[in-house]
């Protein structure tokens, strides 16, 4: 069987991309794969044993040490893939990013001259700082790339085959144009189904697929039958705060979906997708800061997120952006007034039947 774990990062910003990020692994069994690889949610325990914990515990806390417990786990995962390091974001974008070969296209269509979110940055972003308190960074890339072996034998072991991982990336500018047209909650569903009906193409009859809930919505019936997967089959599991779960049925194939509360928690697919999703964001964040501090070296680092900081930037690049003649919607992610989608809810007859709209 096939269990893939997705998660978003980047839902609510006002600067930089949304990403959405899947992983695959394939089992005999269903386990615990903390337990099973030996691999720690806790950050405390870095750097000793490879950490697989929500993003936010270790990119959104104001420590180095954390960041580069996060920096470490992807560089691990990553070379496990492809045997081999990042030293570059395009690197590390090529083989990650389902919709990298989009981007050249959205650039030319937003005729943005400078294109901040692609400022010229090196990887990694927070390992390499050790250089400086004596390491080398080949040292570092060895210990990384030893650490990846290891777990290579033990996902051998174990019977256990890490397929992959994919991620999506919309930029503000892409955002913008389609959320004129879907709600936010649809929007970031319809990249959650392309990475679902991606891993859905491999050689496998059973899946199991564990996302973070979007927004917290309970409903994701006449999301799972509006697009991609509307020729399964799909019946409701459970739809509660807790756990949304569907069946999905064509031909020889079944898939169970669940949106989880706080999936990073529970499902290691799930937490290893929100690191790498988080790690992509923050790299495209850096970008941009290093973009316009180029420009004026005295602007602050920011997050990109709707706080005090983030608005500052936003108001002090203002002149340089009109000057540089900076596409404001590949800069600022805009607020729309959404159309709401009408479906009929299932299993309701008579004065029961009723329009759901899907917010």
């Amino acid at each position: 069987m096939i269990i893939v774990g997705i998660d978003e990062n980047g839902y609510g910003p006002i600067l930089g991309p949304l990403i959405i990020t899947a992983s695959a692994f394939k089992v005999e069994k269903r386990g615990n794969l903390w337990q099973i690889l030996n691999i720690s949610k806790n950050p405390d325990d870095y750097p000793k044993r490879v950490i697989v914990t929500d993003s936010k515990k270790l990119f959104s806390r104001n420590s180095l040490r954390c960041r580069r417990a996060g920096e470490k786990t992807v560089a691990i995962f990553f070379s496990l893939l492809f045997k081999k390091l990042p030293k570059e974001p395009d690197s590390f974008f090529s083989k990650i990013l389902l919709n990298f070969s989009l981007f050249p296209k959205l650039c030319l269509e937003s005729k943005t001259r400078y294109k901040p979110c692609w400022g010229k940055i090196s990887l990694p972003l927070w390992l390499k700082d050790i250089v400086v308190r004596g390491f080398s960074l080949a040292k570092i890339e060895k210990g990384i790339i030893k650490e990846s072996e290891e777990l290579k034998k033990k996902l051998k072991e174990k019977k256990i085959k890490f397929l992959g991982l994919k991620t999506i990336c919309v930029c503000p500018f892409q955002f913008n144009k389609l959320a004129k047209e879907k709600n936010k909650s649809y929007l970031n569903y319809l990249q959650f189904e392309k990475l679902i009906f991606y891993f859905l193409q491999k050689k496998e009859k059973k899946f199991f697929i564990f996302a973070d809930k979007i927004g917290g919505r309970k409903d994701y019936f006449f999301y799972l039958k509006s697009g991609l997967l509307k020729d399964w089959d799909c019946r409701i599991l459970e739809e509660s705060g807790e756990v949304s779960s569907y069946e999905l049925n064509l031909k020889n194939k079944r898939a169970n979906i669940s949106f989880l509360q706080n999936g990073e928690e529970k499902e290691f697919p799930v937490a290893l997708s929100s690191l790498f999703g988080k790690y992509t964001r923050e790299i495209f964040i850096k970008r941009i800061n290093r973009f316009f501090q180029n420009y004026n070296p005295e602007l602050k680092s920011v997050s990109g997120y709707r706080d005090p900081l983030t608005k500052e930037f936003i108001k002090r690049t203002e002149n340089l952006r009109e000057e540089l003649k900076i596409n404001e919607n590949c800069f600022l992610r805009e607020e729309h007034n959404f159309t709401p989608i009408f479906a009929i809810k299932p299993g309701l007859t008579g004065k029961a039947r009723k329009l759901k709209i899907i917010q």
